[in-house]
């Protein structure tokens, strides 16, 4: 009487498993409901183009989004070993806002395309109740209306804000300019009327881009009006050494360049700026240098000796340089390594 139940549990069992294995192929097999639709595409035909009836005119069709030029331009010849990526930050330092100046100048950068910061300047504004008399994502402007600030004796303002892509792709650089009554009703400045004023505006926007998180909404029309490119690439000529393509005027190239030296951890043993040359010293870094146990003994006190260069910057326009490299003494450098060094300094450019 006690081996019924057991044999009927079992029978049971057997069915559930035999319906459940079945309803599973219907279910997810290949002609199930939910089959795995991955290699639809393979079964997929080429349709001859869609035929309009006589007198309707087919739309001109454009791509939304443009596709940005290559900006490394360098050839590859022969056997070579692949290197290992360059990290994404390598700067300790690293602030995703910062101020930056070069004698009167200063400006905003910020982590973030044009079409990113965008909303966020229009953020600030809407804020601090700031009234917009113009705003073109075109070009990258917004103007403020005639304001009347509360400090006792001030004059009636207004502000410009103008919004360009960084040096590097992903960056964008925030410029404010103010003017105030006595610059006229309708023109604008070169620099701003009060740098006092400037300052303190520069100093307010930028910490607020630090403090608010980015917004997900982005400009398409300054994304697209504003080249996101960036404004460094490297460039090989057919026949010819490698440079570094700066969209930049010279006094801030230059002084672009020295910064990027220092972070690149070059030595500048001496500079010319009237030559725009500077004179370099780099030591090779090895992988397998990791200050391993017996230095901490002492092990080789000497210096690694390194290699001498001379990075020299020409003029091509009023905004743009071209950077090279070479040994001194004309020695020629081995295949790959101007490429490799222009690289390291692209990646510190700003």
């Amino acid at each position: 009487m006690k081996l019924f139940p057991r044999l009927f549990v079992r029978c049971l069992l057997l069915v559930c498993l035999t319906t459940m294995f079945t309803a599973c192929g219907w279910v997810f097999g290949d002609k199930g409901m939910f089959r795995d639709r991955g290699d639809d595409y393979r079964k997929a035909r080429v349709e001859p183009p869609l035929e309009l009836p006589e007198g309707v005119a087919s739309p001109v069709m454009e791509g939304n989004y443009a596709i940005p030029p290559i900006s490394d331009q360098s050839k590859l010849e022969g056997d070579f070993a692949v290197p290992r990526p360059a990290p994404l930050a390598e700067e300790a330092e690293h602030e995703s806002v910062r101020i930056n100046k070069l004698g009167n100048q200063q400006w905003i950068l910020v982590d973030g395309s044009p079409g990113e910061v965008w909303p966020r300047l229009r953020g600030f504004l809407n804020l601090n109740q700031i009234v917009l008399r113009r705003a073109d994502a075109v070009t990258g402007i917004m103007e403020t209306v005639w304001m009347q600030p509360a400090a006792e004796g001030t004059l009636k303002e207004r502000y410009r804000l103008r919004i360009e892509q960084g040096v590097q792709r992903g960056t964008s650089e925030v410029y404010v300019l103010q003017a105030n009554i006595t610059a006229g009703e309708q023109q604008w400045p070169s620099s701003s009327s009060n740098p006092e004023r400037e300052a303190t505006m520069v100093k307010e926007l930028s910490q607020y881009l630090a403090d608010s998180v980015a917004v997900a909404s982005v400009s398409m029309l300054a994304e697209q009006a504003i080249d996101s490119s960036g404004k460094v690439s490297i460039e090989q000529p057919q026949d010819g050494a490698p440079y570094l393509k700066l969209d930049l005027s010279f006094a801030r190239a230059w002084a672009s360049l020295g910064l990027a030296l220092n972070k690149a951890k070059f030595t500048i043993d001496d500079l010319d700026r009237s030559q725009k040359l500077y004179y370099v010293n780099y030591v090779e870094v090895s992988d397998d240098d990791d200050g391993g146990f017996f230095n901490w003994f002492g092990g080789d006190d000497e210096e690694p000796a390194g290699v001498d260069y001379l990075i020299k910057m020409h003029d091509v326009t009023d905004e743009s340089v071209i950077i090279t490299i070479q040994k001194e003494g004309d020695e020629p450098l081995p295949e790959g390594e101007d490429t490799r060094l222009l690289q390291l300094i692209k990646r510190y450019l700003a």
